[in-house]
């Protein structure tokens, strides 16, 4: 018994301990379509891009029940700060995919938070994440 509660204590604590700490891993949502398909998204965890540079996010899926290519989109992004890339497709092989932010010269120093959804057999899910803009 007292191993029990010693195992559940140091559960607790380890638990406590991240959370506090601020785990940079992104929200993960879960989407559910017909026939037992689910698509999850896990958006990037909060990401730096300077002023005039660039930053790499990266955007993890999961598939139950299909095989099908995975379009991505952002939206809410900070004020001129866009996604480099033209295709926005995670392939039908891959979990994952790798995303540029661009920030302009001229970009204001500010925090925003972002959205990242992804569409795929017939469904789609958003998670959010924080984008902050910082000076050169």
């Amino acid at each position: 018994m007292k191993w029990l509660s010693l195992a559940a204590m140091l559960v607790l604590s380890a638990f406590l301990v991240t959370g506090s700490t601020g785990c940079k891993k992104g929200e993960t949502k879960t989407g559910e379509g017909e026939g037992g398909k689910k698509l999850s998204v896990t958006a990037p965890g909060a990401t730096d891009v300077k002023q005039g540079d660039s930053a790499t996010v990266t955007v993890k899926i999961s598939r139950t029940k299909f095989t099908d290519p995975v379009t991505v989109e952002f939206s809410n992004l900070p004020d001129k700060v866009k996604v480099v890339e033209t295709d926005m497709t995670i392939l039908k092989d891959k979990e994952e995919g790798k995303f540029t932010l661009k920030a302009l010269d001229d970009a204001p120093v500010e925090s925003k938070e972002a959205t990242v959804k992804v569409s795929g057999a017939g469904i789609t899910q958003e998670a959010k994440f924080k984008v902050n803009v910082t000076k050169k």
